[in-house]
């Protein structure tokens, strides 16, 4: 099939550099010949079958919900007030409508709660946010991980 190709090709080369009645450039019919056969060139398809655990998906989705408690247990993050139920309570709401962008909780540690604020990555974000609230709430300070 091959060997029939190439005298094709042959044919083909001669019929142009003997009735075209030009100059054919050596190039030029290297040119062309590697032109026609780069038609015939064929790749293979590549199929990849992956026989994975069943229990693949839910090992990656427990590895990535412990990933996610391990990061946040690393970020640093603001005690603004602690003290007994009702007066914890009372400082939450207020500190909630004057920074609503700030996230904050309300955390038991015997014997008191704790309003706890912010998740930041960095110390130095946590002191930068620390210093507007102390401006309120004077007895804020940064919790590290």
């Amino acid at each position: 099939m091959f060997r029939l190709f190439l005298t094709k090709i042959n044919e083909i080369i001669v019929y142009f550099c003997v009735h075209m009645k030009r100059k054919i450039h050596f190039n030029h019919l290297i040119v062309c010949t590697l032109c026609a056969l780069s038609t015939i060139v064929v790749a293979q398809e590549a199929k990849t079958i992956l026989n994975a655990p069943s229990k693949l998906d839910s090992l990656l989705t427990k590895k990535i919900n412990l990933d996610r408690e391990v990061s946040e247990k690393k970020l640093f993050t603001i005690q603004v007030f602690y003290g007994n139920f009702e007066a914890t309570t009372a400082v939450l709401e207020a500190f909630e409508a004057k920074y609503p962008e700030l996230p904050a909780k309300l955390v038991f540690e015997t014997p008191n709660y704790k309003i706890r604020a912010g998740n930041f990555a960095t110390e130095r974000e946590a002191l930068e946010v620390l210093m507007q609230i102390k401006a309120r709430f004077k007895a804020a300070f940064v919790l590290k991980p």
